[in-house]
């Protein structure tokens, strides 16, 4: 039977990592598989993986074609008919004798010719006898080379037949090997991505540990020593000073609960945002991106700014701007490298501002802090606040991805509810907002999405629907369970 063919649609060995050792493939070039590599990389690895795959498919391809069926060996010749041969022998070996002529003129004549032809026929009796030995023997020989010549062909017809079989199984071997050999490199590479995001991790939770007791430290010399003049300034809410009318239910990093919070409950959080949400170079490289949507800019607000990372970004670009953060921690720290952030509630302080004051708005990962009647009455003071042909951009969970919202989401305890990307959008554009546009990022792991089923060539019709059937519905799954963790919409005023 003729093995599967190795180039057919949805055959691919390789998933996450190129076969080495495929015919004319070049090796790959090590590269970093930590997360924080670049898209260009990535970019890069895939299209030589898919170089790979393809090279390697059709080598498999050129392996399963050259597999041809053997020729039809002949049989061997019939053995000789030797039935005339064997009566020939019979008759000889008891030759009928002469007739009994008998007496007067006829016997007499008989007689004579008797004994003129008896010695020829003496003489042809010898001769045929002999002819007879030789002919048998003839025959005996041919029949040994017959049976031989049989038992040969029947050997090498054998032995094409397990030779083809061998070819074919190994196309088949070569099939299975490579996801069995590819899946042991997806296990050393998640080992090895392990072992090189552990250090990471715990070098990003220890620098969240070092803040949190810097901040404990310099507010309990505070503490100790009393106010200084300029504490005041410092720690001062530039927006409205009555922060003891925050919105109720609010607890996003915008909207500073009723009492504020304390100095402990302040940098426990900073240190929950160094370990769950990423570290600064991780979340300047996803913030990367906004930095174009506000060239030209100037105002520019970040609600809920952080550390600081997309203010540092911009002023680098020269964009003025400024933040605006609950978290007092988060402020001193933003402070402490020179950025201009306030602290204080978003709705309140935006209300302090003249309308049509800001040249862009952008708040990430915040709105899903807010209780609907807050995240209403915030999109409709943002809008009078900006000019026209300003820029809004809110980035939240993409909690239509199971992934994110079983994950993150539901891992930050201040989140007050999720809000679909087609939800968010509407309520911008019933707020007056208007060329919007939906952008996706963070994708999902790759390696973590569930696997299509790939089939033989010799599969039935039947077999076929229903794996075919099978993969759509694994399609659907991977889109509820791992499409992009996060999005934003993107608004503009005009």
């Amino acid at each position: 039977m003729r093995p599967p063919a190795a180039h057919r649609k949805g055959w691919s060995p390789v998933a996450e990592s190129a076969h080495r050792g495929a015919p004319g493939a070049q090796a790959l070039p090590m590269v970093d598989t930590d997360r924080t590599l670049s898209a260009t990389d990535l970019s890069r690895l895939t299209r030589e993986r898919d170089a790979a795959d393809r090279e390697y498919n059709d080598a498999l391809t050129r392996l399963d074609h050259a597999i041809d069926t053997p020729p039809e060996v002949p049989h061997a010749p019939e053995p000789t008919d030797t039935a005339r041969l064997d009566d020939a022998l019979r008759w000889l070996a008891d030759p009928p004798g002469l007739p009994n002529a008998g007496g007067g003129v006829r016997g007499w004549a008989h007689r004579l010719i008797g004994a003129v032809v008896a010695p020829s026929l003496a003489k042809q009796d010898a001769i045929n006898r002999a002819l007879a030995d030789q002919l048998a023997s003839f025959a005996g020989a041919q029949r040994q080379v017959t049976q031989s010549l049989d038992t040969t062909l029947t050997l090498l017809r054998d032995e094409l037949e397990a030779l083809r079989t061998f070819q074919s199984t190994l196309v088949v071997w070569a099939q299975q090997i490579t996801p069995y050999v590819d899946t042991k490199d997806r296990a050393v590479t998640g080992l090895i991505r392990r072992v090189n995001e552990n250090p990471v991790r715990l070098l990003e939770r220890t620098m969240g540990l070092i803040q949190q007791r810097q901040v404990a430290m310099k507010r309990e010399l505070e503490r100790l020593g009393g106010e200084t003049p300029g504490t005041a300034a410092e720690t001062a809410v530039t927006a409205p000073t009555d922060s003891s009318m925050d919105a109720p239910g609010d607890t996003s990093r915008a909207t500073p609960p009723t009492s504020g919070p304390s100095s402990l409950d302040a940098f426990k959080y900073v240190g929950f945002e160094q370990a769950f949400r990423g570290s600064e170079a991780d979340i300047a490289t996803r913030l990367e991106g906004y930095c174009d949507r506000f060239a030209g800019a100037s105002d520019v607000l970040d609600i809920g700014c952080g550390r600081g990372e997309f203010l540092g970004m911009l002023r680098d670009r020269g964009v003025t701007a400024r933040g605006l953060d609950a978290n007092r921690e988060m402020v001193a720290i933003c402070r402490d490298r020179d950025l201009d952030v306030a602290e204080g509630d978003a709705v309140r302080y935006l209300e302090s501002l003249a309308d049509a004051s800001l040249g862009g708005i952008i708040a990430t990962q915040v709105v899903e802090h807010f209780t609907s009647d807050y995240l209403l009455r915030f999109l409709d003071v943002a809008y009078h606040k900006l000019r026209a042909d300003s820029t809004i951009i809110l980035e939240t969970l993409n909690v239509d991805s199971w992934s994110a919202f079983f994950g993150p989401y539901l891992r930050d305890i201040t989140h007050e509810r999720p809000i679909p990307p087609d939800t968010l959008r509407f309520l911008l554009e019933a707020s007056g907002f208007q060329r919007l546009e939906l952008q996706f990022s963070s994708p999902a792991d790759e390696a973590a999405k569930l696997k299509l089923l790939t089939l033989p060539a010799t599969a039935s019709d039947d077999v076929t629907a229903l794996a075919q059937t099978f993969n759509l519905n694994v399609d659907k799954m991977n889109t509820l369970l791992f499409t992009f963790l996060d999005y934003a919409v993107i608004g503009q005023k005009l």
